[in-house]
């Protein structure tokens, strides 16, 4: 009786690690097929303080565009909240990019999310993009409760050397800024319009069309600086009602 409970057990913990394996290897195919990658790919994960509590954590994710206004932004929250970053090339549309957040929440919970995510990824389409909308959503609310969310739509896209044209990207960036705008809306979250702003200022550009000098760092910097600071005050003021 014994030797019949072992190899049923046995045969029943085959079966589930064979399925769990054969899902993982599923998985792992799907992600690769529908995964593109660019000429060069690349991310930077840079945390602060990990082992201190006693303020606010405040995650901004992004592309270049955050590489270059991080540190004004931490620089302006000053000590009032930990300030951490995450910025990659990869873009919605890319599973890649879901597995590369599901590995920075296994580590950290943040308190506030400030998301700018759409320059990369030229080669998704509208639909791939805008389908992962409410995956990314999803996950950041599962992974830190009680999250206060920023979405940063995403700039205008230049002709290198000719700033007063927009390149034949810019309609696929118009398209992701109308589907965030509409997901923002719908969840209630705040928008900081980065689209505007870049459209009415080629002078905030460096040469090559897609980068901001130091005038147009500065100018992303203060407004995601502010909308921190006011959803912190909010948050805040919700608490003592």
């Amino acid at each position: 009786m014994k030797k019949k409970n072992f190899l049923l057990c046995f045969l029943v913990f085959f079966i589930t690690a064979c399925s769990s394996g054969y899902r993982a290897a599923l998985k792992d195919r799907i992600i690769k097929k529908n995964s593109f990658s660019e000429g060069i790919e690349w991310s930077h994960t840079w945390m602060v303080s990990t082992n201190k509590h006693d303020l606010p954590r405040v995650l901004i994710i992004g592309d270049s565009h955050v590489e270059g206004y991080y540190q004004g932004v931490a620089e302006k929250l000053g000590n009032k909240v930990y300030c951490c970053k995450f910025t990659t090339s990869r873009s919605l549309g890319d599973p890649a990019l879901i597995e590369q957040l599901k590995a920075l929440f296994f580590s950290y919970r943040f308190d506030v999310i400030c998301f700018n995510n759409g320059l990369h990824g030229v080669a998704y389409t509208d639909e791939q993009y805008n389908h992962y909308l409410p995956v990314v959503y999803r996950l950041f609310k599962k992974e830190n409760p009680g999250l206060k969310l920023i979405w940063v739509n995403t700039t205008a896209r230049r002709v290198g050397n000719n700033l007063s044209e927009f390149d034949k990207y810019n309609v696929a960036v118009i398209n992701r800024n109308k589907a965030v705008e509409e997901f923002a809306r719908l969840k209630n979250i705040p928008l900081i319009d980065y689209y505007s702003i870049s459209v009415n200022h080629p002078d905030y550009y460096k040469n090559d069309g897609i980068h901001f000098n130091i005038t147009g760092v500065e100018e992303e910097a203060n407004l995601v600086a502010t909308e921190i600071l006011k959803v912190l005050e909010n948050t805040k003021k919700a608490l003592k009602q």
